[in-house]
């Protein structure tokens, strides 16, 4: 086996079992976007993201973040007019942590493990006097800890063939659970208040020598949320009788790709598409439900974004990750361009 390939490989043992969460964390104001959870991953798993660890031990993962919003678009990917000059700040840290058990299962070809991840979130949100009515501002939660990420995953041994590994996977089951700050009279939250499960496959494919090929396909199914956030809805003379909220289901692909320009340096591209595949659902408390189009929720939730990328294996248990991500078509939430580090140490 050759220097290069034991490099690749243990680049892939340290990279992996990034679970839920971590990118992205584009608030959706709920006066003019939807219910979707306000963090998930949208592209904070890139890059040899189907390899994972395959012996017991923890792996510690700490991510810093940075994402700005200069506008909030409608239904039709254009700014809504109620907004003058959003300026929409989140800072992110997050640690995570993953451990995987001793035990071998089909016949030592994957391993499973736990994984727990909780991010610390601080909102800076500004916003111009507001148009005539219906112009608004919008409020956000401050500082504090978002909702806990927690599952097992399967990981699966790579493949091997003519001494290099050439496909990895692993299967996950999540569920968000709603821990995180919330108040349910401001429109910007750390946490969703309601629990949510996300399921999702990890990929990744090494076609030649020095080159990766990478995916994630997630599931969101999201529960109930019995004090939705509606912002100044709460301070209507006659506050609309809602019991409840339930955000629409929705799935998206995490997707990159690099090339080892020099021994342990990869560079590439990566990117994420999400979509909303039905409209938030809102329930009266005369038994009556609608869409909530009347509670500023503008419709099905879609993002796209791309950027450059890449990871340097520092030491044989340490790797440096980079992403940027521009949002180039986003409906129904804000339009960010985000900035992530993330580092990757195995014990």
């Amino acid at each position: 086996m050759t220097s290069r390939t034991r490099s690749a490989e243990r680049a892939a043992h340290f990279c992996a079992a990034l679970l839920l969460l971590a990118a992205c964390i584009a608030p959706k104001p709920a006066r003019a976007g939807n219910q979707e959870p306000a963090g998930i991953n949208l592209g904070a798993t890139s890059f040899v993201d189907g390899f994972g660890r395959n012996e017991e031990g923890f792996t510690w993962l700490g991510y810093l973040q940075y994402a700005m919003a200069r506008r909030i678009n409608g239904d039709v990917g254009q700014a809504l007019p109620f907004f003058n000059d959003p300026r929409i700040d989140v800072f992110l840290f997050i640690n995570q942590l993953v451990y995987v058990l001793p035990e071998k299962l089909f016949d030592d070809h994957a391993h499973l493990g736990m994984d727990f991840l909780l991010p610390l979130v601080a909102f800076d949100t500004h916003f111009s006097p507001a148009p005539p009515a219906p112009g608004f501002q919008l409020k956000d939660n401050g500082v504090g800890f978002g909702d806990l990420t927690f599952g097992p995953f399967l990981q699966f041994r790579p493949i091997v063939s003519d001494g290099r590994p050439v496909f990895s996977a692993r299967v996950e089951v999540d569920m968000i659970a709603p821990i995180g700050a919330y108040d349910p009279y401001v429109d910007i939250n750390q946490g969703t208040n309601f629990p949510s499960l996300v399921p999702n496959v990890a990929l990744t494919v090494m076609p030649i020598a020095h080159l990766e090929v990478s995916a994630r396909i997630n599931y969101l199914y999201n529960f109930k949320n019995y004090r939705p956030a509606l912002g100044r809805n709460y301070f209507l003379a006659s506050p609309p009788l809602i019991k409840d909220a339930q955000a629409g289901q929705a799935g998206w692909i995490n997707f990159a790709a690099s090339y080892e320009i020099l021994s342990g340096l990869h560079l590439g591209v990566n990117g994420y598409y999400f979509r909303q595949f039905n409209l938030d659902l809102y329930e009266m408390q005369d038994g009556s439900s609608n869409p909530g189009t009347g509670y500023g929720d503008t419709g099905e939730l879609k993002y796209f974004a791309i950027g450059p990328g890449g990871f340097w294996q520092v030491a044989a248990h340490d790797t440096l990750f980079a992403n940027v991500y521009f949002q180039t078509v986003v409906e129904n939430g804000p339009q960010s361009n985000v900035f992530q580090l993330r580092w990757v140490h195995g014990f």
